[in-house]
Formats: C-alpha cells, sequence, structure tokens
C-alpha cells in the first residue's frame, strides 16, 4: 500500500521539515510552493493526503482548499501552521479541511500516517546484518549504537570505550534495525539531519521493535529547523537530545543520564 501526501507550503524549509518528520515506509510525496500549483498537481497526483500552509503568497491556504475539494474532493487536507489562531480553525473548517495542527506538533499526523502504512509495512523486509560493521576494538558491556553519516563523530568517541561503553555505526536505518535485532542495544544516538537518509525514519523503526532501545537524538547546528527537530524528537519520545557541535564527553553524560 502506498500513501500519497501533497506537501503546500512557500516555504523550502519548512516543505523539508514536515517531508522529513512524515517520511515513513511506504509513503509517496510530492510539493508545491503555491495553491494555484497545488490544485493542478492533485488532478495527476491523486493524493490521499495533503498538508496545507494558511499564508502564502497568491492563493491563501483556505482558498486553496477549496479549489482542491473541486479539483479532487477525495484528498483530505489537513492544515499545518505556525498560526495559532481560533479564526484560521473556523476557516479551515468551513473551507474543507479535516485537521488542523501547528508545526512543532506533527507527531498526531505521522502517528496517523502510520496506521495508514501497516500493510506497507508489514511487508517491508530488513535484510540480515551487514558482516564488518564498524565497531570499537574494546569489548563492552554496554552497547551504544551511533547511527550518522559524520566519520568525524565516531573518532570523537573512540576515547570513551576507555570508560566502559562500545560504540557500534551504522550508516541507515536499515543498517540500524538489523544490527540491533541481532544483539539489541542498550543505547541508540540518531542523527535526525543526515545529508542522504532521515533519522525520523529510523527512530520510527526502532521504537517498534520488541526490546527498543533509549534514544539520544542529534542534529547538525545551523541546518534548517535543527532545533524543532529535535522538539520532535523528544515528543516522539527521545530519552535525551543533543545539538551539534558538542563534546564527547556530553555524550558520555547523556549516555549515563538515559540509562539510569
Amino acid at each position: 500500500m502506498c500513501t500519497r501526501l501533497l506537501i503546500v507550503d512557500d516555504q523550502a524549509s519548512a516543505r523539508e521539515l514536515i517531508r522529513s518528520f512524515l517520511t515513513i515506509p511506504g509513503m509517496m510525496f510530492q510539493e508545491c510552493a503555491a495553491g494555484t500549483d497545488a490544485i493542478a498537481a492533485v488532478r495527476e497526483f491523486r493524493p490521499h493526503w495533503v498538508t496545507m500552509d494558511v499564508k502564502m503568497p497568491g492563493l491563501n491556504g483556505f482558498e486553496t482548499i477549496k479549489g482542491i475539494k473541486q479539483a479532487y474532493p477525495e484528498a483530505r487536507v489537513i492544515i499545518v501552521t505556525s498560526f495559532n489562531e481560533p479564526q484560521f480553525r473556523d476557516l479551515a473548517r468551513s473551507a474543507g479541511a479535516v485537521g488542523f495542527i501547528l508545526k512543532e506538533n506533527l507527531l498526531a499526523l505521522r502517528l496517523l500516517l502510520e496506521r495508514e502504512a501497516k500493510d506497507a509495512e508489514r511487508n517491508a523486509s530488513v535484510p540480515s546484518a551487514p558482516a564488518v560493521p564498524e565497531i570499537s576494538e574494546k569489548p563492552s558491556s554496554k552497547r551504544v549504537l551511533v547511527l550518522d553519516d559524520d566519520d568525524e563523530t565516531m573518532r570523537m568517541l573512540r576515547p570513551l570505550t576507555n570508560k566502559g561503553y562500545q560504540f557500534i555505526r551504522a550508516n541507515n536505518g536499515t543498517e540500524a534495525v538489523a544490527l540491533h535485532r541481532k544483539e539489541p542495544f542498550h543505547v541508540v544516538t540518531i542523527e535526525l539531519l543526515m545529508a542522504d537518509y532521515n533519522g525520523f525514519e529510523a527512530f520510527a523503526q526502532l521504537r517498534r521493535e520488541p526490546s527498543p532501545p533509549k534514544f539520544i537524538a542529534t542534529a547538525k547546528h545551523g541546518w534548517a529547523a535543527a532545533d524543532i527537530c529535535l522538539k520532535m524528537a523528544k515528543q516522539l519520545g527521545a530519552h535525551e537530545t543533543l545539538a551539534k557541535p558538542f563534546p564527547a564527553e556530553h555524550l558520555l553524560m547523556a549516555v549515563e543520564w538515559v540509562l539510569k
């Protein structure tokens, strides 16, 4: 089963944030920066869901919803905005939106989409663990999985093996899930804003494991909406969050904290 989601927002950083946070198995995306483009797109893309901003150049969100409902009535439109105005909620309802949420609280929508994509996720297969993962030389009773695309992160962590921790690296979510299923980890650190991978997807997969680990979410300082991503990770259940760059000792303190 494939769920099609159309993201309508005039700000590229907002579209990136929504797409990153709502990326789950079985999801297909299309993006539009203007209401007129969105109305034209729904005829061909035929989305199950549409996330709609309120304030945009040209057609505003409420006008765009009316146009979308005329072009493709089956689309379910939900307002995703930073403006918590009571009149906006009334206007959204009148235009035909099925919901209204703030951008910093996308958890409810993600959970709904996860339920809709349940069949697709059930059929998804995870390959066996890679034969040669990057692993610290010193064995330890406390295993920490590091999901990160930055080589500097592992170099920074190597001295901490003397503190009684074993750090193993994964380069993507599929590898992380496979390693955890082979031998569960106590803690998993997840970089949310990797260049070629969405950390939120791995977060969701590992959270559903029979023996889920403790989670520490990290995000590169300076990326668009890094602070918001860390806040959302906390809402999803991350036990601790860290903004990069940070000293190795800060991660060690976070690991010790979540293991208490």
